[in-house]
């Protein structure tokens, strides 16, 4: 078990979150559920018509017990939805309120958002373009944020190793203040996980000047805006990989750098690099991703790859529980 979802297991069985789950209609989801529920990890909120899902359950030979089951089409819930929802978008009509709340992901963020829920998990089925545009409609950004992101928790098998990266599922291109914005966001949300301290390098195919090229200094800018915020905040940048994550290479690179080469927070200058560099720790070095888990929100609700597991579900819960906890 790697130490920080071990240490994040504890912390869920002293207080489970309410986990929805909008693309309930999944065996991995059942499996998923059931584990949360019989470890105490979690109390799952299954949305959808409950015949439905417990035919579904019995056929793909799945126990469904006392799960807490709500079909967005008819629940109590749902007009009260509709007029939160109006009162904030004023040039929708009714109908298409109704409309709205009756897909699972807005009803789930909806319930999010007016505390019928802790969190929302979805993406097992749904596209992560749908998940998010529900996330930032319904649940907006968080207070003083302009920015959604993402991260991936990248440990090697046996635990020894953990570092976040960011942004590899979101924005494709980010400005210079969204990139401040994701190394500050993903350092809070490492050190809220490892109660460690977050050592954030800003990523670029440069090293401290190497290169006059825009991107390189595209990624300085980036670095003295976030330090300018946050200026407790152990960060360096602009940093080849090997000066981030390579003492001896730090040497000889970035011998003034903070970081030393000892980073734990990777900032990659675009979500290309990103999303390539997971995969290949992940499928290369068989280090466990674990993501994307979404950061900037005002409440949780999170995304899953289409080619999840049910473990990875869990483990995904047992993340953003953990995470909701450092507020």
């Amino acid at each position: 078990m790697i130490p920080v979802i071990e240490k994040c297991r504890n912390a869920c069985r002293k207080a489970p979150k309410r986990i929805v789950f909008p693309d309930a209609l999944d065996v991995r989801v059942l499996h998923a559920a059931n584990e949360l529920q019989q470890r105490g990890l979690a109390k799952p909120v299954l949305l959808g018509n409950p015949f439905e899902i417990r035919d579904y359950a019995h056929n793909a030979g799945v126990a469904v017990p006392c799960f807490s089951i709500v079909d967005p089409a008819h629940s109590a819930w749902r007009d009260s939805f509709v007029s939160t929802h109006l009162a904030e978008n004023e040039a929708m009509s009714r109908d298409e309120g109704h409309r709205l709340m009756t897909d699972p992901l807005y009803f789930g963020a909806m319930m999010v958002k007016l505390g019928h829920a802790d969190i929302c998990i979805a993406g097992n089925i749904s596209t992560s373009g749908d998940v998010i545009r529900a996330a930032i409609k319904v649940i907006g950004v968080e207070g003083g944020h302009k920015t959604v992101s993402s991260f991936f928790l990248m440990s090697s098998a046996d635990g020894g190793d953990f570092r976040l990266f960011a942004d590899a599922g979101v924005i494709p291109e980010p400005t210079i203040e969204q990139l401040a914005d994701i190394a500050i966001d993903s350092a809070r949300a490492f050190e809220a996980l490892t109660g460690e301290q977050a050592r954030v390098a800003l990523l670029s195919f440069s090293t401290k000047g190497s290169s006059q090229h825009p991107a390189a200094r595209r990624i300085r800018e980036a670095f003295e805006l976030a330090k300018a915020r946050e200026p407790s905040l152990v960060i360096d940048g602009e940093l080849q990989f090997d000066a981030a994550v390579v003492p001896s290479v730090a040497l000889k690179k970035a011998p003034e750098s903070p970081l030393k080469g000892n980073s734990n927070v990777l900032i990659f200058p675009s979500l290309e690099a990103g999303n390539i560099a997971y995969k290949v720790a992940q499928r290369l070095c068989n280090y466990m991703a674990l993501g994307p888990v979404l950061e900037g929100l005002a409440k949780p609700m999170h995304d899953l790859s289409r080619g999840c597991t049910a473990d990875d579900i869990v483990d995904v819960a047992i993340v953003a529980s953990c995470l909701g906890n450092k507020e």
